[in-house]
């Protein structure tokens, strides 16, 4: 019998060794070993992505890493004429700017102009979750969410008779098929909308003051405010559309977002903050933007209520500087104006799909 001697066991050891960890960085990204699980929040209620029943949320679990999948998704939406990636947001990358750590969050904006119109005609405030939107997440498990908003909840929280019904089943068909392509698996759920009423969660201001000045002052206000970044102007009027006008600002503040994201990851679905500024038939002029405490309503986050009241002061002022009707909270109650606003880029350009085919990376809240 042959001797061994310890200088070569331990080496045959090492070698071992070294083969089990190519083994194992084989079978996941890179990223995923880079980011770990860093969040350590303790308000962090994010569920597993395979439990995850927010209403109006489909999700699918990806078989791939985050990366992959969201190349997945990118791929997917480009290989669709109807389709466009309009903007995407690293949520992430945010949360860093401001010094918080958070789990790979992307929300992925997907527009398709045909569609939209349709639906803005019936509804303008269907606008606020137009363009759709897609979010991928890594939870705690290291499992990797695709999720986005279904027809059920858009078909519930506006006035949308059967034609436009038809129009949303083929978005959410859309929205489904390249959900499951980028998760490489079928849906793991679709929450229903029950318990979502008309109009529920949205916010009005009227406006005495006509379309364009109200749209000039909105920039304006959301501009004077150091913490804020707008991402992307949308005219949804452009071009020869039969619907009214129709403009959505999307802006947001990373120090404000990143809490909420950090209490229940799926609340990036409604990250970034919108407003809406539209016209009606009758001439008057109307703000329209979500209430923060829907959103957090919806994804059952009840440990940030200062942090909610404080975004609904913020927003309302906003919109009661654009109105031209300042509210009684019209005082400086901006989200830590120090904040550096991320590297985002704005584009005020018009929602034609085939137009915007080349989305813009961003970052906001």
């Amino acid at each position: 019998m042959g001797v061994v001697s310890f200088g070569a066991a331990r080496r045959r050891w090492s070698l071992l060794l070294l083969v089990w960890v190519v083994l194992a960085v084989s079978a996941c990204e890179w990223t995923d070993l880079i980011d770990g699980d860093e969040d350590g929040d303790e308000n962090d209620a994010t569920p597993p992505a395979a439990e995850t029943n927010i209403p109006g949320l489909s999700v699918a679990v990806s078989t791939r890493g985050f990366d992959t999948t969201r190349d997945a998704l990118l791929d997917a939406i480009g290989s669709r004429g109807n389709l466009a990636t309009r903007a995407s947001v690293d949520h992430q990358a945010n949360a860093e700017d401001t010094n918080l750590s958070l789990r790979p969050t992307t929300v992925v904006f997907v527009s398709d102009g045909n569609r939209e119109r349709a639906l803005i005609a019936a509804d303008p405030r269907v606008a606020l979750d137009l363009p759709a939107r897609v979010l991928l997440y890594r939870d705690s498990d290291g499992d990797v969410g695709v999720g986005f908003s279904n027809a059920a909840y858009l078909a519930a929280r506006y006035d949308l008779n059967d034609a436009e019904n038809s129009t949303l089943d083929a978005l959410d068909d859309d929205l489904e098929a390249i959900a499951t392509e980028a998760a490489n698996a079928d849906l793991e759920t679709s929450a229903s909308a029950a318990g979502i009423a008309e109009g529920e969660g949205i916010e009005t201001v009227a406006s005495d003051d006509d379309f364009n000045t109200v749209v000039n002052r909105l920039d304006n206000a959301i501009g004077s405010r150091d913490a804020l970044t707008l991402i992307d102007t949308i005219n949804f009027q452009s071009g020869n559309t039969g619907i009214g006008p129709s403009t959505l600002f999307i802006f947001g503040n990373p120090n404000a977002g990143t809490p909420l994201m950090r209490s229940n990851q799926t609340v990036g679905i409604d990250l970034p903050q919108k407003m809406l500024v539209a016209l009606a038939d009758d001439g008057t002029v109307t703000i329209y933007y979500n209430d923060p405490a829907f959103i957090a309503d919806r994804h059952d986050i009840d440990n940030r209520d200062d942090e909610i009241d404080t975004i609904a002061d913020l927003l309302d002022e906003i919109a009661g500087e654009a109105a031209g009707t300042p509210s009684s909270n019209n005082t400086d109650t901006n989200v830590d104006n120090t904040a550096d606003d991320g590297n985002a880029e704005s584009d005020d350009t018009d929602t034609n799909a085939a137009e915007n085919a080349a989305g813009a990376t961003t970052t906001g809240m």
